[in-house]
């Protein structure tokens, strides 16, 4: 086979690779090369053009009419780049007409858009990222269409000679950059620089690289780079693809990084543990989503920027108010906490570190996206810090919580007196505390005992025994839970879960066992057990806790947010804006230290990036409402919507909230 022609066709096989179309090709060398086919009779060559003059005369490329077949230029190159030719060997017409002015001009337009663009902002351009043989080529192709396009009556053939002379270069490439802009004109494609092309891997081929990637799949999210070597090691596998030799491990690397693999710790998004659970997620499309979608029309919405969206509207009927949402949340900084990824030049040492978290301090506060941290007009605040052990503060216990929300109450109304103030705290075991003897079934014995009371302290710090409050039957009157003093048999006794079945008319159930195994009841059942049976009771299940009771009694409201949603309140990002800055703080062992850092990088958190956290939020609850859920609510509240606030147009509020209508108040 003579050199060229091998060599055209390896770079034909080269490009068939890079578009991932690589066919096995029989090339049968001919005897000889084939004679150029005779003019037909009637075929008059002119080299003249009418209207110019050349010297070039004799140069049959010029003057029959115009062929629209006519692609390709003949010849070869003189450099390297030019002796690249991504095309099949062709018999070239005797002779070619030159581009008309029309053409020429679009051509040049075309070559100026493929290596420049305008700027988005300012003057000037932006030169686009074109290889070196690329961009010379398309530097000489605009030469000679501004050469020929001149009113110097300059032929094409002439054109292109002064340009690949202005360039180094003589006739062999000129004749190839006419052969470019002739490609330019009649397909719109920019000549391609295929070097290098001819050494192509083979796991390039897009059947090899499919696959392979399902080969991976197969094996799940824990494949390895010796697993893609393992498969193309066996010789059905390369006989099926096509492929002679084995790969080795750098190469599987290589091609993992190029399919866009990389080796890192897999992302980590929000955790949901019992996020999607049956009760959780009833709790929030039943309470929380008709709750926050029925008091939108009181309240002020921001978008993804953080200002007020303009078409959302307040809308207030007759003696109400504006509500703010007033986020509760705690969160604990540690004295060690503190940056370690950054630049580390070579040769630096490593120094000890301090072992475990250090210290702590604990923060409980109120923010709300309208006005920020809660404060009062002379500074007061309800923010409560400690530092949180059984030798240093004590804990953020339930009776702390109480006084803490009595605090923010009274600084919100006195500060802000025109609005109606709503607390939303987490589900936190310390939040949902009901007052000590309220109702509960939780540990009630089957039959009576005689000291079935609750230790609590009165006013005066002293140890007291509570007795459990009383219930409340069907029709709406007291049920008390313990016999009279004077009861001939138990006198005083806790009647037990059987008698107050029987007074309830549910004698059937009081004669079952006392609670299922575990207190794992069968689904659906309410009449399994005694304990089940009371737990459905209406006084069991709509007790109220006792920051439920004090905002009620405060003229304020308290709602939980669902467990596990975390999402739900923007308190928590701001949490984390704090602690990235308390990460970039001095090291500290002074516990006043510590905690003068903590404060200021409290304050330090913007309005604007609160109320970009509460629209993120918002966000969430406007997928719940579409009726997604988990992973789902994640993308579309984060990348697939960012424009929708509202609940789609789709979904009216009559089935959001059927029987739902948020009442301020008294």
């Amino acid at each position: 086979m003579p050199p060229s022609i091998k060599r055209k066709f390896n770079l034909a096989r080269a490009e068939r690779a890079r578009e991932g179309r690589r066919e096995k090709h029989v090339f049968s060398t001919p005897t000889k090369p084939p004679l150029p086919a005779e003019p037909p009779a009637n075929v008059v060559q002119s080299p003249f053009q009418p209207g110019r003059t050349t010297e070039h005369s004799s140069d049959l490329e010029l003057r029959p009419a115009p062929d629209a077949n006519d692609v390709h230029d003949g010849g070869s190159n003189s450099d390297n780049e030019s002796e690249i030719d991504d095309s099949e060997p062709t018999v070239e017409p005797l002779c070619r007409s030159p581009p008309t002015n029309k053409e020429a001009m679009a051509a040049l337009d075309s070559l100026d858009a493929a290596i420049r663009t305008h700027r988005r902002t300012g003057k000037g351009y932006d030169y686009l990222a074109l290889d070196r043989v690329t961009l010379e080529r398309c530097s000489i192709m605009m030469a000679c269409l501004n050469l020929y396009l001149d009113d110097t009556a300059r032929t094409f053939i002439d054109a292109s000679l002064l340009a690949a002379k202005g360039h180094r270069r003589g006739a062999t490439y000129a004749r190839s950059v006419r052969r470019w802009i002739r490609c330019l004109i009649s397909s719109g494609d920019l000549p391609q620089n295929c070097w290098g092309w001819w050494n192509v891997s083979s796991l390039e081929d897009e059947d090899v690289s499919n696959e392979i990637k399902l080969h991976l799949q197969s094996i799940g999210k824990y494949a390895r780079a010796q697993d893609v070597v393992d498969f193309l090691s066996s010789p059905e596998v390369r006989e099926r693809l096509g492929l002679k030799k084995k790969v080795g491990l750098r190469t599987a690397q290589r091609w993992l990084s190029r399919s866009g693999f990389r080796w890192r710790a897999e992302p980590k998004g929000q955790y949901f543990d019992g996020h999607e659970r049956e009760d959780v997620v009833a709790y929030r499309q039943s309470i929380i989503v008709p709750f926050w979608k029925a008091t939108e029309r009181q309240r002020i919405l921001y978008g993804e920027d953080g200002l007020p969206i303009p078409e959302h509207k307040i809308t207030l009927q007759p003696g109400e108010k504006r509500i703010i949402f007033w986020f509760h949340d705690e969160s604990i900084f540690y004295a060690n906490d503190r940056r370690h990824i950054r630049w580390v030049y070579v040769g630096e040492h490593a120094i000890p570190y301090q072992k475990g978290e250090g210290c702590s301090i604990m923060v409980a506060d109120f923010m709300c996206a309208e006005f920020g941290w809660l404060r009062g007009a002379n500074g007061e605040d309800a923010r409560v810090i400690m530092s949180p052990g059984k030798s240093r503060d004590g804990y953020f216990t339930g009776e702390k919580v109480v006084e803490q929300l009595k605090t923010a109450i009274s600084i919100a109304k006195g500060r802000y007196p025109d609005y109606t103030h709503v607390f939303l705290y987490d589900n936190a075991p310390a939040h949902v505390k009901r007052p000590v003897g309220s109702i509960s079934a939780r540990k009630m014995p089957k039959m009576p005992a005689k000291n079935f009371t609750f230790p609590s302290t009165d006013g005066q710090g002293r140890k007291i025994q509570v007795r459990m409050e009383d219930g409340r039957l069907p029709d709406g009157t007291h049920q008390p839970f313990y016999f009279p003093n004077d009861h001939p048999s138990s006198p005083g006794y806790f009647k037990g879960m059987a008698q107050i079945l029987r007074e309830r008319g549910m004698a059937h159930v009081a004669e079952k066992r006392a609670e299922c195994p575990g207190f794992k009841c069968e689904r659906g059942r309410t009449d399994c057990c005694c304990r089940r049976a009371l737990f459905c009771q209406p006084d069991f299940r709509s007790r109220a806790s006792t920051l439920e009771e004090v905002a009620r009694g405060l003229g304020s409201l308290v709602v939980f947010l669902p467990k596990y949603h975390c999402e739900l309140n923007p308190i928590e990002q701001c949490w984390g804006y704090a602690k990235r800055l308390y990460r970039e703080k001095p090291n500290c062992r002074q516990e006043a230290t510590m905690k003068k850092y903590v404060i200021e990088v409290i304050e330090s958190v913007p309005e604007l990036s609160m109320r970009k956290f509460a629209a993120r939020s918002q966000r969430f609850i406007d997928a719940y409402a579409s009726g997604l859920g988990g992973s789902e609510a994640i993308k579309w509240a984060t990348k697939e919507h960012r424009g929708h606030r509202q609940t789609p147009a789709h979904i009216p509020y009559s089935a959001i909230a059927p029987t739902y209508m948020y009442q301020p108040p008294v």
